[in-house]
């Protein structure tokens, strides 16, 4: 199968079929040469990172809507002509080639014509209401818009969105435990120095997993943000720690790097599969001090001790809204009502951990969200339940401050004072 054609099966997979990018393109790209599989992996997530301006381009020429394998065939289509640097002709005679591969090739005139339409005309003009010409400019549905408009301010909202429209840094942490950032570096000078954790480094040229200080444990992939979420709990040496969201398990190995390897961190997650994910990482980076359980976090409360745990960590499920530029398939699925589950469970896991951990112990919640409704309001209402709990500190991390992921963190004080 030629390269376009696997980009659009892939993205009809993707879009339609609800599988994810990351592991679809993992899987399916082992049968192309280098060159072909960046063509690929570029269509494919570009177009989700531009879903929204590229139908906003043809869409209105369209008076009846057409499939939406079509449909994205057009997406796919106007994303290249319009960000790839590649003759116009050849692209339009290969969309008209795959789409003859469709539907019996019902709808190849029809490609054929609005791609010609598109070439003669030109881009259209956006919107003149800024929240909505925002919105199609960088793909990002109109709910959100309006909810970090309301939230955060226009300003801000313009500068969170123009950066989930660019290509996200390889980041990482160095094991401690094995080297140092200084090491790494001399070694290896496609490592440079983060902004946000004196463990962070950027990783300029390939995969990081591929590198020989991967497969030797030496770093793990951890965007930068993420890293502060460990520091923010500064667990020490001895302690007992319980990571009730745990998988894939980064944070909670970063836990262990800062404790020495000492103490005990209990690692929780739901599923089977995801906790083979925090064993692997354990095995990786050779840790004793790190041990998995298969536990469903609500019922936390029924499986330990009350105030058994010196330092709790709970980096609950959340809508992901600040990971839109290294997520596309959250940004092209993602629903207004997303939230009205999580919310709730959020809380849930909350009240249930509350009563595990020790007098004077710290809990650090954390999300990769940026919305005030999962952050801020959701400690204020933990915390109007929970008197004994104070907030000690709070933080939001916005992608467009250090090129890292979107980020928040509570850390709560139970009982003692401030």
């Amino acid at each position: 199968m030629e390269a376009r054609e696997k980009a659009h099966q892939l993205l009809c997979d993707i879009m339609i079929g609800n599988k994810y990018s990351n592991l679809l393109l993992r899987k399916e790209l082992d049968d192309y040469d280098e060159r072909d599989r960046a063509l690929i992996t570029r269509i494919v997530y570009g177009t989700m990172q531009n879903y929204r301006l590229v139908r906003y381009q043809w869409e209105h020429y369209v008076e009846k809507k057409i499939s939406e394998d079509m449909a994205i065939l057009m997406d796919m289509s106007l994303y290249q002509l319009m960000f790839l640097d590649i003759p116009s002709y050849a692209l339009v005679n290969e969309s008209v080639t795959i789409a003859s591969h469709y539907h019996h090739g019902k709808y190849k005139n029809l490609i054929n014509a609005l791609l010609r339409r598109y070439l003669r005309e030109g881009r259209r003009d956006l919107p003149k209401e800024p929240l909505e010409a925002l919105g199609i400019e960088t793909s990002h549905p109109y709910w959100l818009i309006a909810m970090w408009n309301k939230q955060y301010g226009f300003e801000t909202t313009q500068k969170i969105c123009l950066e989930n429209q660019k290509i996200p840094s390889q980041a990482c942490r160095v094991n401690t435990l094995k080297t140092t950032r200084e090491h790494i570096i001399e070694k290896n000078d496609h490592f440079v120095k983060g902004l946000l954790s004196e463990d962070a480094l950027i990783y300029d040229k390939g995969n990081i997993a591929q590198t020989l200080e991967y497969k030797e444990g030496l770093v793990t992939i951890q965007d930068e943000s993420s890293q502060k979420v460990a520091l923010f709990l500064d667990p020490k040496p001895h302690e007992r720690i319980l990571d009730v969201c745990a998988a894939p398990g980064t944070k909670t190995t970063h836990m262990a790097q800062l404790m020495q390897d000492s103490g005990e961190i209990i690692a929780c997650d739901l599923h089977p599969h995801r906790v083979e994910l925090i064993d692997h990482a354990v095995r990786r980076m050779n840790l004793s001090s790190i041990h998995s359980l298969c536990l469903d976090a609500l019922d936390a409360s029924q499986t330990f001790e009350p105030e058994s745990f010196d330092r709790i960590l709970v980096d609950a499920p959340c809508s992901g809204y600040g990971v839109l530029k290294r997520k596309n398939d959250i940004k092209v699925h993602m629903q207004s009502n997303d939230m009205d589950e999580i919310i709730p469970l959020q809380a849930q896991i909350l009240d249930s951990v509350s009563c595990l951990l020790k007098k004077e112990g710290i809990l650090v919640y954390s999300t990769c969200t940026l919305n005030k409704k999962e952050n801020e309001k959701q400690i204020e209402a933990f915390l109007k339940r929970h008197p004994e709990f104070c907030c000690l500190e709070s933080i939001t991390i916005f992608p467009f401050e250090y090129n890292s992921d979107g980020f928040f963190m509570a850390k709560l004080k139970k009982g003692g004072s401030l």
